[in-house]
């Protein structure tokens, strides 16, 4: 038998079952609910019959004080009702059953789904190697639809790569932003301080926001490099590195005061931070890129699949 004809019976028979699974859930659905009204009558059977039992245990005069009439009339009420929750219950079991039944039976049938899908896809693996090595009209289509697909399965990973960089960028940028807070929180405090601990503490937090510097700027250099390779190359979403490196004339020996640091720290954080919100925009905009980069993919896939179907 042909690679198409065993495609189509294979079709054939997964459209029959995937009918039968649809069927299958509804069903379930079904037995959900009637469950759940199974015990809401199942609580209202046990009501009566306690009823009953409460009523025979009464004495006449118990009877009397409760309700008029007599206790032989009232124990005939209470049997007529708890024999008609009785009926109303046991005919909705049966119901109940029945949907089991179904529920069960629909079970069996699409336990070979899976073993269909497979079929069907290595069928169509088959059959995609034979047109490509056809020289026909449909081999060639398939062949524009299987280059297309790999090329955005290439950008795929590309712009994966290039938002995995953006986000350590983030993260880089982040710790930066916290070691120069506390270098700037050093400066305040002990503003005027000249005592050999208050310049040791100050150092410190200048030199880890320093070596922050250089591990952010790495990253903001590979990311950039990510960014050439997915084609973001246009002057908008370039990161402007010169200005992020204009915070580092900061880091320098012999400073004149604190009051100086103090305002070099602070035009330093912004930079950072705008340094910062524009990576964070930069992969706003790659994530958007790769949703698009799916549907295309999705949609190929699609006709492909149509291709190799018909």
């Amino acid at each position: 038998m042909d690679t198409q004809k065993q495609i189509k019976e294979t079709l054939e028979i997964l459209i029959g079952l995937e009918k039968v699974e649809k069927h299958f859930n509804s069903t379930k659905n079904e037995l959900n609910n009637a469950y759940k009204k199974l015990d809401e009558l199942h609580d209202i059977l046990e009501k009566e019959y306690n009823d009953v039992k409460e009523i025979e245990g009464l004495s006449m005069k118990s009877l009397f004080a409760k309700v008029l009439g007599s206790k032989e009339k009232q124990i005939e009420k209470e049997r007529q009702e708890y024999l008609q929750a009785s009926l109303k219950y046991n005919d909705f079991k049966k119901q109940v059953e029945v949907l089991e039944y179904e529920r069960d039976l629909l079970k069996k049938k699409i336990v070979d789904i899976k073993m269909y899908e497979n079929k069907l896809e290595s069928l169509k693996k088959k059959r995609e190697k034979e047109l490509l090595l056809s020289n026909s009209q449909q081999g060639k289509e398939l062949m524009k639809i299987v280059y297309k697909i790999d090329e955005f399965i290439r950008y795929r990973k590309e712009v994966n790569e290039a938002i995995d960089a953006g986000q350590a960028s983030i993260d880089d940028l982040k710790k930066l932003v916290s070691y120069l807070k506390k270098a700037k929180d050093w400066g305040s405090w002990d503003m005027g301080s000249s005592s050999r601990q208050s310049s040791y503490y100050k150092k410190g937090a200048i030199d880890n926001a320093q070596k922050a510097a250089h591990f952010a700027q790495r990253q903001l250099n590979k990311f950039q490099q990510e960014l050439y390779d997915v084609g973001v190359r246009n002057q908008e979403f370039e990161i402007n590195i010169g200005n992020f490196n204009s915070f580092m004339d900061i880091f320098f020996d012999n400073l004149i005061s604190d009051w100086v640091i103090q305002q070099k720290i602070k035009n330093a954080l912004g930079n950072v931070e705008l340094t910062k919100d524009k990576v964070t925009r930069l992969i706003r905009d790659l994530e958007n890129k790769l949703g698009k980069i799916e549907e295309e993919i999705s949609l190929l896939s699609e006709t492909k699949d149509q291709l190799l179907l018909r």
